[in-house]
C-alpha cells in the first residue's frame, strides 16, 4: 500500500500561485540545486493536479515529464472539461478522494497544485506526508495552498531541510 503526499512550494506568506497562477518567483529563485526533490519523487507513481495546475506546468515546460525523476508516472488531471488524453496524462471528472484512494494501492500518489485537489484529501483524512518547501518571498496575494477545513487535521514534525534558499518542512499525519 502506498503513501498519498503533497510535494511542493509555498512563498514565505503562504501562497503557492500568484493570482495569475504564475510561478516565475519560485522558478527564478537562484541558488536552488537541480535534484531538489530527486529521492522523493522518484518513489511517485502516480499524480493527481487540477487542471490549472496542469495548464501552467504545460505552459512553462510542455515537452518535460512532470516528474523528471520518474518520468513514466502516470498524471490524472481533474477537470469537467472534455479532453484527449495524452501519453501518461489521464483527464478525469472523478472525485478526488476516489481516485487517490485507488490509486493509493499501487503505489505512492503525488498531489500536486492547490487547495482544490488538497483540501478535499485533508478532510478525508487520505494525505499521509506534507513536503513542503518554503520560498524566502512575500507575494501580498495569490493562491493558497490550504482552503478551509471543518476540523483541524493534526501533523507531526518528521524533518527539516534546507536546499539553498528553501527551508523544506516534511510533515507526517498523525494517527
Amino acid at each position: 500500500m502506498g503513501r498519498i503526499q503533497f510535494y511542493g512550494a509555498i512563498s514565505l506568506d503562504g501562497y503557492l500561485a500568484t493570482p495569475d497562477d504564475q510561478i516565475d518567483w519560485l522558478t527564478n529563485l537562484p541558488g536552488v540545486p537541480a535534484d531538489v526533490g530527486a529521492a522523493v519523487l522518484a518513489k511517485m507513481t502516480s499524480t493527481i493536479l487540477g487542471r490549472v495546475t496542469y495548464d501552467a506546468v504545460q505552459a512553462m515546460a510542455p515537452t518535460t515529464p512532470l516528474n523528471p525523476y520518474h518520468p513514466q508516472m502516470t498524471s490524472y488531471v481533474l477537470t469537467h472539461q472534455s479532453v484527449a488524453e495524452r501519453p501518461g496524462v489521464v483527464f478525469t471528472n472523478t472525485s478526488v478522494t476516489n481516485l487517490a484512494r485507488r490509486l493509493k494501492s499501487d503505489g505512492n500518489v503525488w498531489i500536486v497544485g492547490g487547495s482544490g485537489v488538497l483540501t478535499p484529501l485533508l478532510a478525508a483524512d487520505l494525505v499521509n506526508d506534507l513536503y513542503i518547501q518554503i520560498a524566502p518571498v512575500l507575494l501580498g496575494r495569490g493562491k493558497r495552498l490550504f482552503g478551509e477545513l471543518t476540523q483541524h487535521k493534526a501533523f507531526q514534525l518528521v524533518t527539516t531541510n534546507q536546499y539553498g534558499p528553501l527551508a523544506e518542512v516534511v510533515y507526517r499525519l498523525r494517527n
